[in-house]
């Protein structure tokens, strides 16, 4: 057994480059194909089991390693329990990293929320690049802390089936108490390296609460748990009665897929929609905005043109279907915010408005 366990420990680490990458790649690959609906049982089950899983092992090692010392175990004893406990944080923590950046991604603006997703995304590779920090005890509970963060901003809102900024800040206090608690464990189990560790771990943790806080009141961080599932800009849209949407809109090449403002042609007088499907939880219901703005080419910024108010309901997977018009629209660069109330954004709709002569625009109906 002891000759399989050395082999394998040497097969690692020759490799630990090419094993670190395709378990990264594989991972994401596996999240972003399994994992459906935030508000999931089998998801949330999943990340609190990840969770449960880093903590266990930082108080594992903590305590093996105040007990090594204690009792002068032989250091290639100690350096072979450490290796894989290391591995079964480093494998909790990348597990978590992979699903809160899908989740996170899918709640996002990318023009707004870059800062936030480029962190998450600098979390999930460097930590398989990260393994000697996790012997740290300040890293291994700083990251936890972020981790345990991270899952309560959406978690609380799914509970309580709604958004606002005292949900984010109780996620916040939860987290401390939920870390302090973790670290009176820690100096139970070790209290000399907790001393060693304490002003450092301190100083860490309540850095990031601090950064968190920022990106959050600044609009930085998605409007989790809420996505936009379908988004669009249409010349008509109605509601049947069979309770789906119909819509009219131009026929589309492949060329529209990667222009950044597709061009709406139309006709003097008549009223654009801007469509929208925004998924919430079940029992969700809260309050999204349509933010129309057109771009002044004299002032060469976005001016604001209209706010509308639209209530969505949670629980449909394809999202809660509702639309804004605008009438009387200038031609030019136009672009619709899918916003929540408290200036958060969730998508957007971009299009250049273009004049057309009557009756000269070929229109498709599509099923929205």
């Amino acid at each position: 057994m002891k000759a399989i366990t050395s082999k394998f420990t040497d097969f690692y680490i020759r490799f630990e480059k090419y094993i670190s990458a395709v378990g990264l790649i594989y991972g994401f690959i596996f999240t972003t194909l399994t994992l459906t609906r935030i508000d999931r049982p089998l998801e949330i089950f999943w990340i609190v089991v990840h969770l449960l899983l880093a903590a266990s092992g930082i108080l594992v090692v903590t305590a093996y390693e105040n007990r090594a010392k204690s009792r002068n175990l032989p250091e290639e004893r100690q350096h072979k329990f450490k290796f894989y406990l290391t591995l079964v944080i480093q494998f909790a923590f990348g597990g978590l990293f992979s699903t809160f950046f899908v989740f996170y991604m899918r709640s996002s603006s990318f023009t707004e929320s870059w800062f936030f997703l480029l962190i998450l995304i600098i979390l999930l590779v460097g930590n398989e690049l990260w393994k000697k920090h996790y012997l740290r005890l300040a890293f291994q509970v700083t990251v936890l802390f972020l981790s345990i963060y991270l899952f309560l901003i959406f978690f609380l809102p799914v509970i309580f089936h709604r958004l606002g900024d005292d949900l984010f800040i109780r996620s916040g206090i939860l987290s401390l108490v939920l870390v302090a608690f973790f670290t009176r464990l820690l100096r139970r189990l070790a209290s000399e390296k907790f001393k060693n560790s304490h002003h450092a771990l301190r100083t860490s943790v309540l850095s990031v609460f601090v950064l968190m806080n920022v990106l959050y009141f600044t609009n930085v961080i998605p409007p989790i748990p809420l996505s936009l599932k379908n988004v669009g800009a249409y010349h008509y849209i109605k509601k049947t009665t069979d309770g789906n949407y119909e819509a009219q809109v131009e026929p589309t090449s492949w060329r529209d897929y990667f222009t950044r403002y597709p061009t709406l042609h139309y006709e003097l007088g008549e009223t654009i929609y801007a469509f929208s499907a925004v998924f919430s939880p079940v029992k969700f219901s809260t309050e999204i905005i349509h933010q129309w703005q057109y771009f002044d080419e004299d002032k060469q910024d976005w001016v604001d043109s209209s706010r509308i108010t639209l209530p969505i309901i949670g629980g449909r997977d394809g999202g809660f279907r509702t639309y804004s018009t605008k009438y009387g629209a200038k031609t030019g660069l136009w672009r619709v915010k899918v916003m929540t109330t408290t200036g958060q954004v969730i998508g957007r709709i971009n299009f250049k408005l273009e004049r057309a002569r009557p009756d000269s625009v070929i229109l498709n109906r599509v099923t929205l």
